[in-house]
């Protein structure tokens, strides 16, 4: 029985998005471990618009500029391909199967490359939808910010006009106490935006192996469309079951074990419990004198096999299930999408019942738009935050089939 090296089967926990068809898998490859990096270009900071209905729009601030910050543009697809390839463990792994094979190893090494090859695969998967999610969130948080910008000038419109009314002893319909409260509200919820995007500018920089500079920032581009129909919870099972890297990589063990892969099969079964793939006794000095058969190697295979395809199954088991978890989140994300969008359209009817009644002069209609118009305001920040929370479970369910893996593989975009 050969000696070999430790192969390393890890476990995926992200999730993700459905709709394309199941990718074919390619053949392991050894691709290389230097990660990636790009000069995203600058660009001009828009409103990312995550009402899913169209183009971002200019923000009414400075070109280039926001808060003294300069801008780069990112994508979906840099932000997958950038943090896929990013990953420091994932690389490693990949830059062993560059090593030759040990002495004695060479018809084992085959299965030990794609037991790598799949592992590294796996935290390229894990790693590409923990960036996407924070890149949706950056762009809610950017959306969220401008649109409290824009209630600023509102209630300080108000909150003037009724200073000027006390001043001058004149009856105004709105408290000033309130006024300045609500004002107080809109610098902390704005602080607090911001605040969420330099945070994610930072991790994100991390994710996906950008320097620090902290005089740029990340400005999320995209159409941000939402898909209504709902996810299939059996065909993402399915759909996982098939694509999975840790899965594949645990075929490819459990089915090519052989007394040589033993070492490879302990350290997956250890990497599940530290209690399982106890090495058996090292074969006396005699018997390998002589050349004779290790008795206990059999025996071993027999159980290892067992443990393999028994931790094959139950891993398979919550695979799918986190698929089918993964598919019923993005088919409730959508309706909740829907509700923020009736709830919008309410408020964007009486806006412009609001308008016409200032514009004919009522009475009382030049205090009841303003308030109108803030209240539309948050309905849109709502649809924001609802589209930029399904956009994330599209992503965790792309992930939980395995498909962002894939997507950032090689070869493959």
């Amino acid at each position: 029985m050969g000696t070999c090296g430790r192969v390393w089967v890890l476990v995926a926990v992200a999730a993700a998005g459905c709709r394309a068809p199941c990718p074919v898998a390619p053949r392991p490859a050894v691709p290389s471990a230097v990660p990636v990096s790009v000069d995203l270009p600058a660009t001009d900071p828009t409103v990312p618009v995550l009402d899913g209905k169209g183009a971002a729009r200019p923000a009414p601030r400075e070109p280039g500029k926001l808060d003294g910050a300069a801008f780069r543009r990112l994508t979906e697809a840099d932000g997958l391909a950038l943090a896929a390839a990013n990953v420091t463990a994932a690389n490693l792994l990949d830059e062993e199967n560059r090593v030759p094979p040990e002495s004695g190893c060479e018809a084992a090494e085959p299965v030990r490359r794609s037991v790598r090859f799949h592992a590294a695969l796996e935290l390229r998967n894990r790693a590409a939808a923990d960036a996407l999610e924070r890149f949706f969130q950056l762009a809610d948080a950017e959306c969220r910010a401008d649109l409290l910008r824009q209630t600023f000038p509102v209630v300080d419109d108000l909150l003037a006009k009724a200073r000027r009314a006390k001043a001058a002893d004149v009856r105004f319909p709105l408290d000033i106490a309130d006024l300045e409260r609500q004002r107080s509200q809109l610098v902390t919820d704005l602080e607090r935006a911001e605040h969420t995007a330099r945070l994610l500018n930072v991790d994100l920089k991390r994710r996906l192996g950008l320097p620090p500079a902290p005089g740029e920032r990340l400005w999320p581009v995209g159409d941000f469309a939402v898909d209504p129909k709902p996810a299939d919870p059996e065909a993402a099972a399915a759909a996982a079951l098939a694509d999975r890297p840790e899965l594949r990589g645990l075929r490819a063990l459990a089915h090519g074990l052989t007394p040589d892969t033993l070492p490879a099969a302990r350290d997956a079964l250890r990497a599940g419990n530290p209690l399982l793939g106890r090495s058996p006794a090292p074969l006396p000095v005699r018997l390998l004198l002589l050349r004779k058969p290790d008795p206990s190697a059999a025996a071993e295979l027999e159980v290892r096999r067992g443990q393999l395809f028994a931790l094959l199954a139950e891993r398979e088991r919550s695979a799918a299930d986190e698929a089918r978890a993964a598919a019923l989140a993005v088919t409730a994300a959508a309706g909740r999408v829907g509700l923020a969008r009736e709830r919008l359209a309410g408020w964007e009817e009486k806006l412009a019942d609001a308008v016409r009644k200032k514009e004919a002069n009522q009475p009382g209609a030049e205090f009841a738009e303003p308030q109108v118009r803030t209240e539309w305001l948050k309905a849109r920040a709502e649809v924001a935050a609802e589209v930029s929370g399904w956009h994330q479970a599209r992503v965790r369910l792309r992930a939980a089939q395995g498909w962002l893996g894939w997507e950032a593989a090689p070869g493959r975009r």
